[in-house]
């Protein structure tokens, strides 16, 4: 992300947050980051871009939320710190991205909470649990699908 601004939009509800993905793109030049699911019907907007266009783009993005469902906060970071902007590219992970690499980094699928392993197993295509079996699964289980998953794609 370098220099560019972060935006930041928070809705209830993910119609509201593709609403305001939607405007935001429309009204401004920036680039849309993957959404978080934050739980609790949380879902977060993340956009960069430069300053002005990133401003545009939130208050778009925000307006349009509040129109559709639930706004719950929005925000404009015009230069993030270096570790901001890492923590932001990184929190979300693609569907077919091992999440685990090696044995050390297994044991840290621990320091997940269950909502958090849920929906990473939810990302991935090839998983064998589905629908209301990841809704229902404990946590060493997600740990278990989740470690398959990972060992199976380094084959």
């Amino acid at each position: 992300m370098g220099q560019e601004s972060v935006g930041l939009i928070e809705t209830r509800g993910l119609v509201g947050a593709v609403g305001a993905a939607d405007a935001a793109v429309k009204a401004g030049d920036i680039s849309l980051l993957p959404f978080e699911l934050i739980g609790g019907g949380l879902v977060s907007v993340k956009f960069c871009g430069d300053v002005a266009a990133v401003k545009v783009a939130v208050q778009a993005g925000a307006k349009a939320a509040q129109d559709i469902s639930e706004l719950v906060s929005h925000n404009v970071i015009p230069a993030p710190d270096v570790a901001i902007s890492h923590l932001l590219a990184s929190s979300s992970i693609t569907a077919e991205e091992p999440i685990i690499e090696d044995e050390e980094s297994s044991q840290n699928l621990n320091n997940f909470s269950v909502t958090q392993l849920r929906q990473f197993v939810r990302e991935r295509s090839d998983s064998r649990l589905k629908g209301r079996h990841i809704s229902r699964a404990n946590k060493q289980t997600l740990i278990d699908e989740l470690q398959r998953l990972n060992n199976e794609s380094k084959e």
